[in-house]
């Protein structure tokens, strides 16, 4: 018998929160342009950046194995696209790459710190937009607008996609509705999880 290293639960998991955050990230793309004509303030949107990265991580937390988050972001913005992304076509790439990025922010420092590891993967992720559309479009002009925008963008990710999560897993665990299916609480917990 073959053993798969995504279980049924995991799957299931990835992609019902893929689809509800391709729901929520088709409409907040349009939310944020209005917020920002509504405010005057170019680029106001990155202020809500991390919305998009928020499911991703609450994957990535759930379901805790590598490359989850790849996945669930890939998934997430190929819903999006046939869901009409403001965007569009680019909304793949950036996909694969908040998903790369996300990985990349979260394995490595898991083991020191969880919630450290959670603020910063949500903070990469959440740049990823930033980074596609710069380099292809060159849309932000100057470097420094493009990095200006990076930085509100990576502290955005790392409130609404890393500490929001991280908080979200803490209650669902209170609640008894996560237990040993999600992410660790402190580096002490690693091994009893597995």
């Amino acid at each position: 018998m073959t053993k798969h290293y995504f279980r049924t639960k995991d799957l299931v998991t990835i992609a019902a929160l893929a689809c509800l955050g391709a729901l929520a990230s088709t409409y907040l793309g349009y939310i944020g342009r209005m917020l920002g004509t509504a405010t005057g303030i170019p680029y106001a949107s990155q202020l809500l950046t991390g919305l998009h990265s928020f499911w991703l991580l609450l994957t990535l937390a759930l379901v805790n194995k590598k490359g989850s988050a790849l996945l669930g972001a890939t998934l997430n913005n190929v819903v999006q696209f046939f869901m009409g992304s403001h965007i569009g076509i680019w909304v793949l790439p950036i996909g694969i790459l908040q998903g790369l990025l996300a990985e990349i922010g979260y394995w490595p420092l898991r083991r020191l710190s969880v919630p450290l590891a959670m603020v910063l993967a949500g903070g990469l992720s959440s740049t990823s937009h930033i980074i596609i559309m710069q380099v292809i479009f060159h849309l932000f002009g100057p470097a420094w607008i493009a990095w200006s925008l990076g930085a509100v963008a990576f502290a955005s990710g790392a409130c609404w996609a890393g500490i929001f999560p991280y908080i979200t897993v803490g209650l669902l665990r209170r609640a008894g509705i996560v237990n040993t299916y999600s992410i660790p609480q402190a580096a002490g917990e690693l091994q009893s999880s597995r």
